[in-house]
């Protein structure tokens, strides 16, 4: 049963630091946001 919650406990840290790394990534050392997720203009095409 220790070693169950030693293992959890090591899964639970290893998230965090990955979390943590990606919301390092995502904000800039000045300050600003960016999203990696690109959103791209549409064109809605009339049917006939």
């Amino acid at each position: 049963m220790k070693t169950k919650k030693k293992l959890v406990l090591a899964i639970a840290i290893f998230g965090g630091v990955l979390f943590t790394a990606q919301a390092t990534n995502i904000i800039n050392l000045d300050g600003q946001t960016t999203t990696q997720i690109e959103k791209k203009l549409r064109k809605l095409v009339p049917n006939g």
